[in-house]
């Protein structure tokens, strides 16, 4: 007497339907990646639509005093300001964008902390030497104070939060541009 094969019941008809959306979903990233490499398509990068928005620009810059100039390589949008000055409808002008510039510059000067050095020989100033960075820090410090004091309240928190803290103006962005007049006009 023959014993009868257990039979696989088949899979379930959601089951069915996820497998050919995921075999369909492998048939277009190949297609995807075939045609990128036949150069039809445009690679997008690993973030797809955020890759692209990262513009890398050339320059040349003096890296230390009195060296030649060198080609690097940078992001253009290295910050909230730079993506409001360079989107194509140009949410800041030039003058805001230098004045907010310019605040970032100072926040993050004040934001760095400064070393701790000990040395066993008196120290005697020369006169020709760089500020430390505690002193630069306390500079900075006293810069942002005097560019505040300047600000209404709302406005300094929406200056502090885009300019310093690299944040989105969103329904703010009136508010920033009242700040970023004012600091220009006045600082």
């Amino acid at each position: 007497m023959s014993v009868p094969l257990a039979r696989t019941p088949d899979a379930p008809e959601g089951e069915r339907r996820r497998v050919a959306a995921i075999l369909r979903a492998d048939r277009r990233a190949r297609l995807a990646a075939r045609d990128i490499a036949m150069g039809l398509k445009p690679d997008m990068g690993a973030d797809g639509p955020a890759a692209r928005a990262r513009m890398v620009v050339r320059d040349c810059v003096e890296l230390a005093p009195r060296t030649p100039r060198q080609a690097v390589r940078r992001v253009r949008d290295a910050c909230m300001l730079d993506r409001l000055f360079h989107r194509a409808n140009a949410a800041l002008t030039a003058d805001q964008h230098a004045a907010g510039l310019r605040f970032r510059a100072c926040w993050l000067r004040a934001m760095r902390g400064g070393r701790l050095v000990q040395r066993y020989t008196p120290h005697t100033g020369t006169g020709g030497g760089t500020m430390e960075e505690t002193e630069a820090s306390m500079h900075a410090r006293r810069a942002i104070d005097r560019a505040l004091s300047l600000l209404t309240p709302a406005c300094g928190r929406v200056v502090c939060a885009v300019c310093g803290m690299d944040e989105t103006p969103g329904t703010r962005i009136r508010t920033l541009h009242a700040a970023l007049d004012i600091l220009h006009e006045r600082w």
